[in-house]
């Protein structure tokens, strides 16, 4: 098994990282074993500092096409690895989200597969009613302002991807850090919640935009998000079967227990999800009222994300 494509990051926006002056912050991303190792920056943006990119060979060859979501100042990059026994390819793509500028808020599994498909998912609407890119760099300050906030509830969806796959798993005596439902899952879904909640009043004293460059961009960062967010339910919905019971060592009652007794790690997740499923629909009700030439697609982002909303719901609360 070997690389046929080398890998170079595009992720930077700067210099390389035994240039740098200062410590920087590191994001440490795993490649295939195959892979070559690489150091490079993201220089700063705004309030943002620099930041140092390294790939680690450590990671596992996985066939197919995975999408990794980056902050906007990094420069997107596409890269395969070729496993030539099998003639199988893994394709990993970082594509940074709309807007100009954001913290680094990333995973430390940098390729958590957000798109695993080559044609993509089904929430990205009938390409005659969305956008198909924006155009970051030209968007004006209220624009931006309504970028960031979706930019960052995106970005925390996609860091709670790791801790989501976490359920049901074993843990290693002594090698992991001990693993808390309400800690590591739920309490990162209220954030999400409340971010939604405290950002939505300063969209509601904006003046709607013109089609163009910024409402174009706000709809791609929207549809980013849904696809974020719905890679994130997806791995709630396939592992809600595993979340840790009442059973209590009382193996031969455990159906009875659950009926009478829902697990009440089933039903946080489950309140903390309507409260996002709150808030994504007041932002798609708000995007509608500020762009209104765009309500086709808006309403296709809507609808997506709200059913599988309701599906992780669903699988957490019976």
């Amino acid at each position: 098994m070997k690389t046929i494509a080398a890998f170079a990051l595009g992720l930077s926006a700067a210099t390389r990282l035994c240039e740098a002056q200062a410590p920087l912050s590191t994001l440490f991303v795993p490649i295939p074993t195959q892979g070559t190792p690489f150091t490079t920056t993201v220089s700063a943006c705004d309030t943002v500092p620099a930041f140092a990119v390294v790939g680690v060979p450590n990671g596992t060859f996985f066939p197919g096409t995975a999408t990794v979501y980056v902050p906007p100042q990094a420069s997107g990059v596409t890269t395969a690895f070729v496993d030539s026994d099998s003639n199988l390819t893994q394709v990993v793509i970082a594509s940074p989200l709309p807007g100009t500028c954001a913290d680094l808020s990333l995973p430390a599994d940098a390729t958590a597969t957000v798109v695993t498909s080559s044609a993509g998912p089904s929430s990205s609407g009938n390409a005659g009613d969305c956008p198909l890119e924006g155009c970051s760099e030209l968007v004006d300050q209220s624009a931006q302002t309504v970028i960031n906030l979706i930019n960052e509830v995106a970005i925390a969806s996609q860091n709670l991807q790791a801790a989501a796959k976490q359920i049901g798993s074993k843990r290693a005596r002594g090698l992991e850090p001990r693993f808390n439902v309400y800690s590591d899952i739920v309490t990162p879904l209220k954030d999400i919640a409340a971010t939604l909640s405290f950002g939505l009043p300063t969209l509601a004293i904006l003046a709607p935009f013109p089609p163009g460059c910024d409402s174009d961009t706000i709809v791609v960062a929207l549809i980013d998000f849904v696809r974020i967010h719905q890679a994130l339910l997806e791995i709630f919905i396939g592992r809600a079967g595993l979340l840790p019971g009442l059973g209590f060592g009382l193996a031969a009652h455990v159906d009875a227990v659950e009926e009478k007794f829902p697990n009440p790690l089933g039903v946080a997740i489950a309140g903390a999800l309507r409260a996002i499923e709150t808030g994504v629909d007041a932002l798609a009700f708000s995007l509608i009222g500020l762009i209104p030439t765009r309500q086709a697609c808006l309403k296709q982002q809507q609808a997506s994300i709200d059913q599988t909303l309701k599906d992780a719901i669903a699988a957490y609360q019976s």
